[in-house]
């Protein structure tokens, strides 16, 4: 215990001289932790159709998880993110924190999020721990190993909404779960392939195996569309399949998402040496958080 209560205090002491909300949202990548909280608590109002206290903490489990995996991600790829402009101001390759003081704060918030799911019961803390151990134990090491490390990796992307299906005592194999879970499975490419086109030379200056070393820019292109078609597709499951109940809500989501799609299919239509990886990975970021706010919304009516 004293050893902890010793770490713990070198945490803080790092936090005195520095920017503490600053570094601490880099650390734990608040905005993307927030969208896959939100993912969960999709997945929780599919089955429980009412927010209860229970919602409140398994957002909050997820949030945590979420956020703790990609402190622990961050200090098993110190190395990769001092040598990548995107990453290289992160708290750890800046100097901001310590290892050790890295490791405790990804600790005490994973295990934050465990204890939360254990509180909410057995089914959402099984999965909870694949989680963990898919992102960091599987996925990581094989970013290492293979340019396609994204496509094992995506099954964390469709673990959270399955983690909520569950806490509110549904089953992982309903429709709903499955049409949820596998939108966020197949977004998670295009989120991936995108943001490393944006950052291309950052992906050949990081020393990880890279499908721009295997594929020309029109094979790319031409690939990461195809999964945007099927990410689109898998949008217009959630009206064919009657997942948003709400008729004005299913309204204001088409119309919405018809924007959304126009805007990148013109996007698209520009080609590969024009097209603008960075407006097409915003409006895939937008497409999601409008289709889970749906969700949310139309379960709360």
């Amino acid at each position: 215990m004293k050893q902890l209560l010793t770490l713990i205090a070198g945490v803080e002491a790092g936090f005195v001289a520095g920017d503490t909300p600053g570094i601490l949202s880099r650390l734990l990548r608040a905005r993307l932790a927030s969208l896959v909280a939100l993912s969960a608590l999709s997945g929780y109002l599919f089955a429980a159709h009412t927010f209860t206290m229970a919602a409140v903490l398994l957002t909050l489990a997820i949030w945590l998880l979420a956020a703790g995996c990609s402190a622990l991600n961050q200090l098993q790829e110190i190395e990769i993110d001092g040598r990548m402009r995107r990453t290289r101001s992160r708290p750890l390759p800046a100097g901001d924190l310590t290892a050790t003081q890295a490791l405790v704060i990804a600790g005490i918030a994973i295990a934050g999020g465990l204890l939360l799911l254990l509180n909410i019961g057995l089914p959402p803390l099984l999965l909870g721990l694949l989680a963990i151990l898919w992102y960091n134990g599987v996925y990581t090491p094989l970013k290492k190993i293979t340019a396609w490390a994204v496509f094992p990796g995506a099954v964390c992307g469709a673990l959270p909404p399955l983690i909520g299906h569950s806490a509110a005592g549904g089953s992982i194999f309903d429709v709903s779960a499955i049409i949820l879970a596998g939108t966020l499975l197949i977004w998670q490419v295009p989120h991936f392939w995108l943001l490393a086109w944006r950052y291309r030379q950052d992906q050949l200056d990081s020393g990880l195996p890279t499908p721009f070393r295997k594929l020309s820019d029109s094979r790319l292109f031409a690939i990461n569309g195809c999964w945007l078609a099927a990410l689109a597709l898998s949008y217009l499951l959630f009206v064919l399949f009657g997942m948003i109940v709400s008729q004005v809500l299913a309204n204001i989501y088409l119309s919405l998402l018809s924007a959304l799609l126009l805007a990148g299919i013109r996007e698209l239509l520009r080609g590969p040496q024009s097209a603008s990886s960075g407006r097409l990975f915003h409006l895939i970021n937008l497409s999601m958080a409008l289709l889970l706010l749906t969700l949310i919304c139309d379960s709360l009516l």
